[in-house]
């Protein structure tokens, strides 16, 4: 059995989307074949998101849509492991402390007992062979330099959100991400050898994330500023230069230095994902946008597409406002199934002497191009 623990960016949040389009939500459409929401071999009304996060698309607390959001394309699941079984328990939201046994603190989350008492369960039953985390991300308070980020270029009235959120974020990762995620590692490895699974007998696989923006030189639109931008208008990628430049080569980079000294310090292997989705990031100019001829059956194939989910539900009313905000900046469906293939890749090549691996794609393909490469 192969199982994922973790947050949104492995439990599969945002994999409804299949590409990004600044179109008008509606029910009777397929988004120019973005959303699969809609039925696949029949009219697009009415949407269901159900059919691609199932039960999991409403939190069983407050009958929100706010739910775990676990994707039928979630890495676990397209990676197409050769194990008998693949289960999510990652859920969207979740920090360290909702991965942590409620023994040592951990917490319920959206209706959910912590992940580790949930893997302990399965793992009572079941050979695990692959442990898949990904988990920091909400510890950094990553979606609130995001949300900084992009009021700070709507509003215009704030200096550039990287000279607020610099330092903060350094010191959060030294100080609270590290030691947290290192404590999750822990805590899943005495879980499972509680349960007859000592170290060494499956593949631990940490995590880094993707970097969601290009740099700034690879946008399809200027930069611009405020509600009328194209970048926000048209793109869903608003950000000022400086900002985005700074989260590409600064805090993604800094985000993966961190889990990768935590896989370190535990003795796992470490996927590094931070190049990932090079050249499909959400508004970089090397992507092709759908047009009214795209359909569910006939999309934008993946080797044109971008591969994140853009900014889906903003501030401010806009002719985009489709889905739900948590999905904005997570990825799509296309790059669910390319994570996925690099984590077959990946624990397939897992050894005593290899244990650091990058996921990268090849221009001009869509995810079968996928490969990793051993970080020396």
């Amino acid at each position: 059995m192969a199982v994922s623990l973790g947050d949104s960016f492995i439990s599969g949040e945002g994999g409804r989307w299949q590409g990004n389009i600044a179109m008008q939500y509606t029910t009777a459409t397929d988004m120019w074949g973005t959303d699969r929401a809609c039925s696949p071999s029949g009219p697009c009304s009415p949407k269901d998101p159900k059919r691609v996060y199932g039960e999991s698309y409403l939190n069983p607390d407050t009958r929100k849509e706010d739910g775990c959001h676990r994707s039928d394309v979630a890495e676990i699941h397209s990676a197409g492991l050769p194990v008998e079984f693949s289960v999510n328990l990652a859920c969207s939201g979740a920090v360290t402390s909702n991965v942590l046994p409620a023994s040592s603190g951990g917490e319920r989350f959206k209706g959910e007992e912590p992940q580790a008492d949930q893997l302990a369960d399965l793992a009572a039953k079941s050979d695990i062979t692959v442990v898949q985390l990904s988990v920091g991300g909400n510890d950094l308070g990553f979606s609130d330099v995001i949300k900084g980020c992009v009021k700070t270029y709507l509003t215009r009235v704030e200096p550039y959100c990287w000279k607020t959120w610099d330092v903060k974020v350094k010191e959060r990762l030294r100080d609270v991400v590290l030691p947290k995620v290192k404590n999750s590692v822990k805590a899943i490895q005495t879980v499972l050898a509680q349960q007859g699974h000592p170290v060494g007998s499956y593949v631990f696989a940490l995590q880094s994330y993707p970097s969601p923006v290009p740099l700034a030189g690879s946008y399809r639109y200027g930069e611009g500023q405020g509600v009328y931008s194209d970048r926000y208008q048209k793109g869903g990628c608003p950000f000022y230069n400086q900002d985005t430049d700074w989260a590409r080569s600064t805090v993604v980079p800094a985000i993966a230095r961190t889990l990768e000294q935590a896989a370190d310090e535990t003795g796992v292997a470490y996927l590094d994902l931070q190049w990932a989705f090079d050249g499909h990031e959400v508004c970089n100019r090397a992507t092709t946008l759908p047009t009214s001829s795209n359909t569910l059956s006939n999309p934008v194939p993946g080797k044109d597409a971008e591969w994140m989910r853009f900014l889906s539900k903003g501030p401010f009313e806009t002719p985009y406002a489709q889905g739900q905000q948590e999905e904005s900046f997570h990825p799509n469906s296309y790059g669910q199934k390319a994570l996925g293939k690099c984590l077959a890749q990946f624990v397939g090549a897992v050894s005593t002497d290899a244990r650091k691996f990058e996921c990268l794609n090849t221009r001009g393909q869509g995810e079968e191009g996928m490969h990793v490469r051993q970080i020396t």
